[in-house]
């Protein structure tokens, strides 16, 4: 390969792939994947170095973090070799799809490899190796490759080269973690009104130390919680959690059959979502206040409230009043001031009779009747005795109480209702923990054992269990297509 490796260092330093004619062989195709590839998704930069070192054994594509490309020789380079051996000719479907299989590798292994200005492999290979980030990295390559491999044939010139090779479909690869990346990308995209695959490709000029913050941002701006939270609050790392948790969790089904593989990794992101947005709403609902209509009587002057006293017993007078009765309302009885009775004419007295002295009218008690000198009368007159004339004792009218005329004390108004003020919950209280989340998405197949003292430390590589062949065992801490794995 060191033909090659010099035309693809002289193409990566040299003309863009617009101002050069299609390739006609292998080594020229090789020499401008890289930059067809960087202009194809806008990215500001790529981390390829311009070699291409052929390989043999379980690994199709490796894009290594110094910057090297490793292609396996059966599988890729050998049919994209007889392609241009036949350049022009009808060949057969199956050799089509093999030759664009090859090509989707060689596009999939320089997505790994773009990023923005100034992005380090580095920092790219630690965050890569972190809970999620191999699961995400690989899933955003994949998908954006397969959406945009017919345009990168084109801009290579391969559907010049094989006539008919847009026309069909190869399988793909990551099964387990394309669709539940194509699902989560579509819903961010929904919730922030963006076009279909925009997601995908701002994921994909990003390398992995880039994409998970990315991605909590799409999340975390899709929701009214900028508006609501003060700067500082926890809500991103409660976000990222889940989001981590959610996509590490499908590495348990890497080395299932396709099919298989496909389906759980649908269900998992639909979990992954429900639990996503429970804990937006949770969040929302902390800095939210409803308070309830309450329409309080206006302030008035309300007496001071005293118990009724019971009615005291009076005595009545002797005379009792009719059935049915009302007596008139208490009043004072004013008595007239005493008074002399005016003298009256003796009474006709016979000849020769002296008249009784006049006699003095008994005032009220407690003066008592001027008494008379008994006197002399002719014997047919007798004078009529002195009377004491009886008036009545001034008094003061008994109350008494009758049902009719009681008036009931006044009604007092009862105190106005205190309005109730709802407590604002203390925000985080509510997160939920996202090991309840990796034990509810354990019940889709057996879990993976996981530390308890290490929550966020995650091994990279797919479980190796005994009997797995070794076509099917990942290069640990690689990123790249493996056979067997789907």
């Amino acid at each position: 390969m060191t033909a090659t490796v010099a035309a693809t260092r002289a193409a990566h330093r040299g003309l863009a792939p617009a101002a050069l004619p299609a390739p006609g062989s292998l080594d020229e195709l090789l020499a401008r994947s890289g930059q067809v590839a960087l202009e194809l998704s806008g990215a500001d930069q790529s981390a390829w170095n311009g070699r291409v070192i052929e390989t043999t054994g379980s690994i199709l594509g490796l894009a290594h973090w110094d910057g090297t490309l490793y292609l396996d020789r059966e599988c890729i380079l050998d049919p994209l070799q007889r392609m241009y051996e036949h350049a022009g000719e009808e060949q057969p479907i199956p050799m089509l799809v093999q030759y664009r299989e090859s090509l989707a590798t060689l596009l999939h292994e320089h997505a790994h490899f773009l990023g923005p200005a100034g992005a380090s492999q580095d920092a790219a290979r630690d965050a890569f190796t972190q809970p999620g980030g191999r699961q995400l990295e690989e899933g955003v390559a994949e998908a954006w490759s397969q959406d945009h491999l017919d345009d990168y044939l084109t801009r290579l010139g391969v559907d010049k080269v094989a006539p008919g090779i847009k026309d069909v479909q190869a399988g793909g690869y990551y099964a387990a973690f394309v669709p539940a990346v194509r699902r989560l990308a579509t819903d961010v995209e929904i919730r922030n009104d963006l076009r279909p695959g925009q997601v995908l490709d701002v994921l994909n000029r990003e390398t992995a130390a880039g994409q998970f913050p990315l991605l909590v941002s799409l999340v975390y701006n899709s929701t009214r919680l900028p508006d609501l939270e003060l700067a500082g609050a926890d809500t991103r790392h409660h976000l990222e959690s889940i989001l981590r948790t959610g996509l590490g969790h499908l590495d348990n089904f890497e080395l299932h059959p396709a099919g298989f593989a496909a389906a759980k990794s649908h269900s998992t992101a639909g979990e992954l979502l429900d639990h996503l947005h429970q804990e937006i709403q949770t969040a929302e609902a902390a800095y939210t206040f409803h308070p309830t209509a309450c329409t309080l009587p206006p302030p008035s002057t309300t007496p001071a409230r005293t118990s009724p006293s019971p009615p005291t017993p009076t005595r009545t007078s002797p005379a009792a009043s009719p059935p049915g009765h009302i007596p008139p309302p208490p009043t004072r009885l004013t008595l007239p001031a005493p008074s002399t009775p005016a003298r009256t004419p003796p009474a006709a007295s016979p000849p020769h009779g002296t008249p009784p002295p006049p006699s003095r009218l008994a005032l009220p008690a407690p003066s008592k009747p001027a008494r008379t000198s008994p006197a002399a009368s002719p014997p047919r007159h007798t004078p009529p005795p002195p009377t004491r004339l009886a008036l009545p004792a001034p008094s003061t009218p008994a109350r008494t109480s009758s049902p009719s005329r009681h008036t009931p004390p006044p009604p007092t108004r009862p105190a106005p209702p205190t309005p109730t003020s709802s407590v604002v919950p203390a925000h985080g209280a509510a997160h939920s923990d996202p090991r309840a989340f990796q034990a509810a998405l354990s019940g889709i197949c057996p879990p993976r054992p996981v530390p308890a003292d290490a929550p966020t430390a995650q091994s990279t590589a797919p479980p190796t269990t005994a009997g797995v062949p070794a076509a099917q065992r990942r290069l640990p801490g690689s990123r790249g297509r493996h056979t067997g794995v789907g």
